[in-house]
């Protein structure tokens, strides 16, 4: 789809471009500060084709979530449109103290997935009550889920947003997990070696496990690609304050990742899902590691949660 019809989609849905303030991007994200926050259509934002979610922020500021690469796109036809730069300064006071509110996700629907449940809808005709067929679709779902590769979910719409973390403390820091390559396939992906928990079971442990802490954010983000996980690393330098990191394959091969690690600084765990240390020669192999002050492998995705506990206790929460 063109990019200027998704930045019209976009702007039609926040009250038209004469509501626009300001506007930037941030990793995957379109900032956008509104004249008047009620003019937003928040059920026409989340439908817009190619908006993975949104998130508000403060009293007028709201992020969109595109996939990695299509956000730049997006942002220089809303500059078009508008007439207005990117202005990053806007957006600094709502970025000491964000105080978001959980973001919802919009979900596109993947022809693999249909594909299951028309299947699936056959088989169940044929043989109700087996539940082989609902694993299926279940775990083939995990594919359509993986397309908002970066989740903030609110996995109990009762919580409130400024709910205390550990011990009662109000909840401080920000914290991204960034996932490599496969790792959204989870659960369909050699559950022999990775298990048969999915991509969705990741993200709800790891925002479960930052609220126990007392993160204030958890992102999670995911891609295939090194360059975009590169630019996760660097552009969480000030945004961030702390990294979970799992990088896949990329661990044993990118030279690339690890120079981004020790160039941004930021505190960093780096987590296997397998025992990599007893597998193949060639992932005994980490160049990641040496940017990292701790490593945790072979336990599952319970590992996220351990990581996420020792990242809290190494910044001294």
């Amino acid at each position: 789809m063109d990019r200027e019809q998704i930045a019209r989609e976009v702007l039609a849905s926040i009250g038209g471009k004469e509501n626009v303030v300001a506007n930037d991007i941030c990793m995957t994200r379109l900032r956008i500060l509104t004249r008047d926050p009620s003019l937003v259509d928040t059920e026409k934002l989340s439908s817009a084709r190619g908006v993975l979610g949104f998130v508000r922020r403060g009293d007028n500021g709201i992020e969109v979530v595109f996939s990695p690469g299509k956000v730049e796109a997006v942002h220089e036809a809303i500059v078009r449109l508008t007439g207005m730069e990117g202005d990053e300064e806007a957006f600094a006071e709502i970025g000491a103290n964000p105080e978001p509110t959980r973001i919802r996700v919009h979900i596109s629907q993947n022809p693999l997935f249909d594909a299951a449940r028309i299947q699936s809808d056959r088989e169940a005709e044929e043989s109700k009550g087996e539940e082989s067929v609902d694993d299926l679709v279940s775990l083939l779902g995990t594919i359509s889920d993986a397309q908002t590769t970066e989740d903030r979910l609110d996995f109990d719409d009762e919580a409130p947003d400024d709910s205390p973390g550990a011990e009662g403390r109000p909840p401080s820091g920000r914290v991204l997990v960034i996932n490599g390559p496969n790792i959204n396939l989870l659960g369909i992906r050699e559950p022999d070696i990775y298990g048969a928990d999915s991509y969705r079971s990741l993200l709800k442990l790891c925002h479960d496990a930052a609220e126990e802490v007392g993160f204030a954010e958890c992102t999670c983000f995911q891609s295939n690609h090194e360059g975009d996980l590169i630019d996760a690393i660097q552009d969480a330098y000030g945004s961030y304050d702390g990294i979970v990191f799992n990088p896949g394959a990329y661990t044993h091969t990118s030279i690339a990742i690890l120079d981004a690690a020790k160039a941004v600084g930021l505190p960093m765990v780096e987590v296997h899902i397998s025992k990599v240390d007893e597998r193949e020669e060639f992932r005994q192999v980490s160049y990641i590691r040496a940017a990292c002050f701790e490593t945790i492998t072979g336990m599952g995705i319970k590992g996220y949660r351990k990581a996420i506990h020792d990242l809290a206790a190494h910044l001294g929460m």
